[in-house]
């Protein structure tokens, strides 16, 4: 049996994270009826699975469960909410674009439109790249999405964001802690490079708002910059970028 998650390995350590799930996995079946084949990444990083045995369909489903399905075109129907990951921000100007993990039989990523991100954020005259900037809408953010157009003939899909990712952003821009998002890395190896920094102690909270992807938040006393200057040479090529909430502004 071959299956494809949603989770997805990139930037520097995605051999690293392949790795990490390789070995979740042959703990899980250590007494199962289940041999691991392999474990891979797809072109687009999507986790790639090979499994073969009695309880290969158990395993299979408990997999989905933990690392995300990939939606078949039927089940993307108008107001079906599914999860994803910003891909290629800014290189157009019309809109963003999600990675749902839809490969077959053409990559089909979902398009929200810059319309619909306009009235969702109520920041009217913004330019695409100017929201994402403003928002911190960065490639490989996890966001949730709901459909509301399908069009397989010429292989459109539009979609809003979720309540709930605006529910986020709002969240943490009222908040007054300073974040760091750390996208392509693993909780052990964060917690590992904040230990050899010595900077533990500054981070209030590590929030996992995807499978590889996480949020340190930071004490009020602590600088996010601060912190990235800290630990970004000890994971060079993993995506970082600062999430500070006087700079937000969610109308």
């Amino acid at each position: 049996m071959e299956l494809t998650l949603l989770a997805r390995s990139y930037g520097a350590y995605r051999n690293k994270i392949v790795q990490t799930i390789a070995t979740k996995i042959s703990d899980m079946i250590s007494e199962l009826d289940v041999e691991l084949i392999g474990v891979g990444a797809g072109k687009r990083g999507h986790i790639a699975v090979k499994i073969e045995g009695e309880d290969s369909e158990f395993v299979s489903n408990v997999l989905k469960r933990e690392f995300g399905e990939i939606p078949k075109l039927k089940d993307l129907t108008p107001g079906s909410q599914h999860p994803g990951y910003l891909v290629d921000v800014g290189k157009v100007g019309y809109g963003l674009y999600v990675d749902i993990g839809i490969t077959y039989p053409d990559k089909m990523d979902a398009l929200i439109p810059l319309h619909r991100l306009r009235e969702q954020t109520l920041l009217t005259k913004g330019s695409l790249r100017g929201i994402a900037k403003q928002l911190v809408l960065v490639d490989n953010l996890p966001v949730d999405i709901e459909i509301s157009d399908v069009d397989i003939t010429s292989q459109r899909i539009e979609a809003s964001l979720d309540s709930s990712v605006i529910t986020r952003i709002e969240s943490w821009t009222k908040d007054d802690h300073e974040r760091l998002l750390v996208f392509g890395s693993t909780r052990e190896m964060i917690e590992s490079v904040l230990k050899k920094a010595k900077h533990e102690e500054d981070i209030y909270k590590i929030e996992k708002i995807g499978y590889f992807e996480y949020a340190l938040r930071c004490k009020r006393s602590t600088r996010a910059s601060g912190i990235l200057a800290a630990i970004g040479p000890r994971l060079r090529g993993v995506p970082m970028h600062l999430f500070i909430p006087r700079e937000v502004e969610v109308k």
